[in-house]
Order: structure tokens, then C-alpha cells, then sequence
């Protein structure tokens, strides 16, 4: 699923066939916001959680929403 959200792909390439270019890129630290993807370049935006049970349960969250579209 994480891959899913964030790449648009339901799977990895088989070995030796994809360059990662996937990125994660932090964003200010705010409890309240989802993580955000870009899977047309595979990026994903996580905003710096204040604990790692934070994180979890955001990360969770977005992943299962599954909800996409331009926002």
C-alpha cells in the first residue's frame, strides 16, 4: 500500500529494472496535516511529526484513505 501511495504503481519493478528516484521531502513540523504524494514523481511530503506514534498513524491514515485527484 505504501508503495501504491507513493508511486501510483501497485508494485516495485523486478530487479535491476527501476532506478529509485523516489524522494521524501519533509515538511515544517505540524501534528494536524496528512503526508501528501506526488506519484507522478514518486515524492512523498511528511510533515515532521512531534513522535513516531504520530507519524504511524498519519502515515496510515493517508495510505488507506486512498482518496486522490489534484487538491
Amino acid at each position: 500500500d505504501l508503495v501504491f501511495f507513493w508511486t501510483g504503481s501497485p508494485s516495485l519493478p523486478a530487479a535491476g529494472k527501476w532506478q529509485s528516484s523516489a524522494t521524501v521531502m519533509l515538511r515544517p513540523q505540524e501534528d494536524v496535516f496528512l503526508p501528501t504524494a506526488n506519484t507522478c514523481i514518486s515524492r512523498i511530503y511528511v510533515p515532521v511529526y512531534s513522535s513516531k506514534r504520530i507519524l504511524r498513524s498519519k502515515l496510515l491514515m493517508a495510505i488507506k484513505a486512498k482518496n486522490f485527484g489534484f487538491v
